[in-house]
């Protein structure tokens, strides 16, 4: 029995990207259910994309320390663009 490999982390991180963009256009269009799947895409965002980040720098050996540095950053990043896209929600985004 053949057991499929995991997604490699990028493409797992670039899914995360996905939900983002997701979510931005759920909140910008305010289609049937938006008020349940901006969230849910915000939240898989993330899940997928700051998890991705620090399952990688924990996987990955780097003495130099360069790969958690990243993952704090991208961590950094996420959070400034959740709090864009709550204050769009809640100001509207016009």
């Amino acid at each position: 029995m053949n057991s499929r490999p995991p997604l490699p982390v990028p493409v797992l991180m670039l899914l995360g990207n996905v939900a983002f963009i997701g979510a931005w256009v759920v909140v910008l269009m305010h289609p049937t259910g938006w008020q349940v799947l901006g969230p849910v895409l915000l939240g898989l965002f993330l899940l997928i994309r700051v998890g991705g980040a620090w399952l990688y720098a924990s996987r990955t050996p780097d003495p130099s320390g360069r790969v958690r540095r990243s993952a704090i950053a991208t961590t950094v990043i996420a959070l400034f663009a959740v709090g864009l896209w709550v204050f769009t929600l809640l100001r509207g985004p016009g």
